[in-house]
């Protein structure tokens, strides 16, 4: 073996490496990425759920105050005996 052939062996070992090295970080970027976003969506859906269970809530208490009843069912997230 020729200490070119060595030489250009050992450089290609490297480039390898880094590349190696390059797409590994990159997975983890694209992994961190994916968690973010998915757990943004997570929050705007959870969000958006709230959301309707009040409007529907506030719907049901105008519809009993319209026609003279009592409301006595607690808002969302709110129990009855006031636990969580």
């Amino acid at each position: 073996m020729l200490l070119s052939d060595w030489y250009l062996d050992r450089q290609e070992k490297r480039i390898r490496a880094a590349e190696a090295a390059a797409e590994a970080k990159g997975k983890a970027k694209g992994i961190a990425e994916g968690k973010a976003e998915g757990k943004a969506e997570g929050i705007a859906e959870g969000q958006a759920k709230v959301y309707r269970e009040i409007a529907d809530w506030d719907r049901r208490r105008r519809e009993a105050a319209a026609r003279g009843e009592e409301f006595s069912e607690p808002p969302p997230g709110v129990t009855q005996n006031g636990s969580e």
